[in-house]
């Protein structure tokens, strides 16, 4: 509901709207990320930056550090969508990226030594919070999947338009950054998808034969969609996202960042126990 989305917990602990926005944008980012490099399908990255949404619905970025929140939403969406990744295989991915962004050589993390242990510990107290917090809702429906067959349904008699679903399923994607993947269900975000690529391609769409819009066909309904693509156009207007420290007594925290350290800092793994 409009009223939810104005007063998230976040929101209530102080963090200011653009702030909060970034970071849901950098947790996904850390999630698609390490999913592609985990060679993930796109359900599986998606159920994991929905199952991020939903948490900080119920906790505060001031509490629960949304690196990893983002590293163990990504684990239990691996099992969710039976593409189960391993504790040690997930925390090296996102070790690597982490130093990555730095400009750093990755090392990977050892297996058997104490720091690694450690690490697999919190990030299972972390996909434990998140199974509290959300209430075992973690399964979803995907726009990608209406993606490809609202436009083979629409081009029927024509030839595929690859350009056009390929656009769409990248509009898809970015929806998903944001809030709009858990506002709006995901036939309106499919909706949405097309119709920006298809503005972007030059594509007409055709109507119905009683001429309705297209996207009625398809049980959306034009405010939706239209809604939908400001929200996904405005999220290209955006700073670029990155980690924002919104703990600043937490002057560790801001040291191992600036460190370029493993988004692995102890004091970044403790996201199950700041409660």
């Amino acid at each position: 509901s409009p009223e939810l989305l104005r007063n998230t917990p976040s929101r209530k602990d102080g963090i200011d709207e653009l702030t909060e926005n970034l970071l849901r944008v950098y947790g996904c980012e850390l999630i698609q990320e390490a999913g592609i490099l985990l060679r993930m399908n796109q359900t599986a990255m998606a159920t994991g930056q929905i199952i991020f949404h939903r948490f900080y619905f119920r906790v505060s970025m001031k509490k629960c550090d949304v690196r990893a929140v983002a590293k163990a939403a990504l684990f239990l969406a691996s099992k969710v969508e039976e593409q189960p990744r391993r504790a040690q295989d997930i925390l090296n991915v996102f070790h690597a990226s982490a130093m990555h962004r730095r400009g750093l050589q990755p090392e990977p993390l050892l297996n058997g030594h104490m720091r690694t242990f450690e690490l697999k510990k919190d990030l299972l107290d972390a996909e434990n919070a998140i199974l509290r917090e959300v209430g075992f809702m973690i399964h979803a429906e995907h726009a990608h999947k209406f993606v490809l067959y609202y436009v083979r349904v629409l081009f029927r008699d024509c030839n595929f338009h690859s350009d056009l679903a390929q656009k769409a399923w990248n509009y898809a994607n970015d929806s998903y950054r944001t809030l709009l993947c858990v506002q709006f269900r995901p036939n309106v975000l499919a909706c949405a998808a097309i119709y920006l690529a298809s503005r972007d391609l030059g594509i007409s769409l055709p109507e119905a034969s009683s001429g309705t819009p297209w996207w009625t066909l398809f049980d959306a309904r034009q405010e939706d969609v239209l809604l939908v693509c400001t929200g996904v156009l405005s999220l290209y207007q955006l700073p670029k996202a990155k980690w924002i420290n919104v703990h600043p007594e937490k002057k560790v925290a801001e040291k191992e960042e600036s460190k370029g350290g493993a988004e692995g800092g102890a004091e970044e793994e403790k996201a199950g126990e700041k409660r």
